[in-house]
């Protein structure tokens, strides 16, 4: 790290370099001074940093929480073969503590209302379609079922859908009526998010951005939110049976697919699943 600071940015090549431990499973991630540098771990998070840089100046404005603001590109080098970012360090902690502890205020079920109508509003029609972003989600729910069936694991094996079939089964009973495809965030999960105090205030990663079926960025209300929280969010968007049914069972597939393939791994993200999978049996 120091070595490449020194090499593209050397300004910070004498400050304290610590690096963080968080639930992020794509980048190694360091602090240093008033910095957050990112260094993408492999093809697929090193394309999704490329995603981030495209689209991070198209949103800053648009979205109502603050947005990590990229100071500096760095460059691959015999030190480190991929693109890097060094990004404006947004004061606060994820909200992952917070959430699995329990502590999970009323007002975020009004912030992540809006920011999911920040994102569903974007006007796709002022990007060219070319350019729109691409992901492995948005897609239908029967697309993330299919997928089940075929994941494989050294460490953790075979998936078992059992636990959340039954909300699965209700969610592909159900057939939100077709619309036309939104700008989603499609990983709207509690390391993701930024607290200070009882508030959101910051977004960290955009690298799952994509576009398609609105019912993907409804998971918040499992993965952060609680009850009551659930039923001020809601409303707050407008999400009719059907949307709300494939948003249960995208966040019920999305957590117990993190806790199998993270447990084994001991990994943080691990216990954040087992706790949206409870969230989304335990009610709507």
């Amino acid at each position: 790290m120091r070595a490449l600071l020194a090499e593209q940015f050397p300004s910070l090549a004498r400050e304290d370099v610590r690096r963080l431990t968080t639930s992020g499973t794509e980048h190694e991630a360091f602090r240093v001074g008033n910095f957050l540098l990112r260094l993408p771990r492999d093809d697929d998070a090193e394309a999704g940093l490329a995603k981030e840089v495209q689209w991070l100046p198209r949103l800053t404005g648009a979205i109502p929480l603050e947005l990590p603001e990229i100071a500096h590109m760095g460059t691959p080098t015999e030190v480190f073969p991929r693109t890097w970012t060094i990004h404006r360090w947004i004061e606060g902690e994820d909200a992952s503590r917070r959430v699995l502890a329990g502590e999970v205020p009323g007002r975020w079920a009004d912030q992540l209302a809006e920011l999911v109508r920040a994102f569903g509003r974007f006007d796709l029609g002022a990007v060219p379609l070319s350019q729109w972003p691409v992901g492995g989600r948005g897609g239908p729910l029967s697309d993330r079922v299919d997928a089940l069936a075929t994941m494989d694991d050294p460490l953790a094996g075979r998936p078992d859908p059992s636990p959340v079939a039954g909300v699965i089964e209700a969610a592909l009973a159900a057939r939100p009526d077709p619309v036309d495809p939104v700008l989603l965030h499609a990983d709207l999960i509690p390391g993701n998010l930024v607290v200070r105090g009882d508030r959101l205030v910051g977004l960290i990663d955009l690298g799952t951005l994509t576009t398609g079926v609105p019912a993907w960025d409804l998971t918040p209300a499992w993965w952060v939110l609680d009850r009551p929280g659930r039923t001020r969010f809601r409303p707050a968007l407008g999400a009719d049976d059907a949307s709300w049914s494939w948003g249960r069972a995208l966040a019920a597939t999305q957590g117990l697919l993190a806790q199998w393939f993270y447990a084994p791994r001991h990994h943080p993200l691990a216990a954040l699943g087992a706790r949206a999978v409870q969230e989304c049996l335990a009610n709507g």
